[in-house]
């Protein structure tokens, strides 16, 4: 699935994109007792395996997805997937409104 993907441009000129990523893994499963729980909102208290899926999709077209450990380190996927002059649409996460401005 890779190999199919690799190099694969997503938009041009006049076309509209949208881009989102989602969280998944890094699962800290709390104590039983009360007392020996830790607050799992601390990086301290999470086990790093926690990975974030972007995808950016072109509308009535192709889908390229890619894994991060966080969704400021896709800017360079971004960049390198959408073509320039591409309309790019995201969700109200203020992470992503760095990236649409770049690709302008």
């Amino acid at each position: 699935m890779a190999e199919e993907l690799k190099g694969g441009v997503i938009g041009d000129e006049g076309k509209t994109a949208q881009v989102d990523g989602g969280y998944f893994g890094g699962y800290v499963k709390p104590a039983n007792q009360k007392e020996y729980r830790r607050d799992r909102r601390y990086a301290r208290n999470q086990n790093g395996k926690r990975k974030v899926v972007v995808v950016v999709r072109e509308r009535g077209g192709n889908s390229v997805p890619a894994v991060f450990g966080s969704e400021s380190q896709a800017a360079a996927f971004m960049r390198a997937r959408i073509a320039k002059g591409t309309v790019v649409h995201a969700d109200e996460a203020a992470s992503w409104d760095d990236y649409t401005n770049v690709l302008k």
